[in-house]
């Protein structure tokens, strides 16, 4: 009995190890929590681009747009000429958010507005227009004009959507900038207004520039040139043209300066 009782203890505590070992080994090949993963690390300025006049072309928007629903947003830094990704959205690594219908909503990179796409991280940027040409704009604002809401400069009032100034005009129905065609190419065209617009009224639109403080607190002029790849004119742009590519003209500025100058 003695022997028997001791070989079932025995048998209990090998079959109790054997159980063990087996949650064990299920523990370690199924992990409870999910990997961690890194934010982008923020990247450097390019001081090499302070006080020159940059031109970026054809940057690469949303490609099916349709002009009826809002696209995805896209993101730009000034302070290194390069588009960025989604995934650095929450970082100071962008200065400039094209996002809405036509991507046409231009906003600044701020971390202290829930509306804007940078709402958390720790950028102080924000964006204003003003209806003046790119070269006449020579002075840096102080920093409370600057607005730091999301979908901050839009379309412009004179176009069929928009509201106050704007740095694109939509000629939604194809009437109000070319005589209207058959085949409708007039139609969904927008109209950057970098050099100002004469609309068929013969109203005339000033020149539009747009004005960036940056995520990091820099400061540039932009001139908004073209929504459509390759075509920088108006008469150019129509509904089938390739779109949305954005280009445009900026100089950038570091903090403390008080005009745009353009150096050598």
């Amino acid at each position: 009995m003695k022997i028997s009782r001791q070989l079932t203890r025995t048998k209990y505590i090998a079959l109790l190890c054997i159980g063990l070992a087996i949650n064990t080994a299920c523990s370690k090949s199924d992990p409870t929590t999910e990997p961690v993963v890194e934010p982008p690390k923020e990247e450097e300025s390019n001081t090499g681009l302070y006080n020159k006049l940059i031109s970026v072309r054809n940057f690469a928007a949303t490609d099916k747009n349709d002009g009826n629903n809002a696209a995805a947003p896209v993101y730009y830094s000034l302070e290194t000429n390069k588009a960025m990704p989604e995934t650095h959205r929450q970082t100071r690594n962008w200065d400039i958010s094209f996002s809405s219908i036509f991507n046409s909503a231009a906003s600044g990179n701020n971390g202290t507005n829930n509306t804007n796409l940078g709402y958390g991280n720790n950028a102080t940027g924000g964006i204003l227009i003003v209806e003046k040409a790119f070269d006449e704009v020579t002075e840096v604002p102080a920093d409370a004009e600057f607005k730091v809401i999301g979908d901050a400069i839009g379309m412009d009032q004179n176009g069929d959507e928009g509201n106050g100034v704007g740095w694109c005009l939509y000629d939604f129905f194809g009437i109000l900038v070319k005589q209207h065609t058959s085949n409708r190419e007039t139609e969904h065209v927008a109209y950057a207004l970098g050099n100002g617009l004469t609309l068929l009224n013969g109203k005339v639109i000033k020149p539009r520039t747009l004005i960036v403080r940056t995520a990091k607190g820099n400061y540039a002029k932009i001139k908004p040139l073209s929504m459509y790849k390759d075509l920088l004119k108006p008469e150019q742009w129509f509904k089938s043209s390739p779109h949305v590519f954005i280009s445009f003209d900026y100089v950038l500025v570091p903090k403390g300066s008080k005009t745009f100058e353009i150096k050598p």
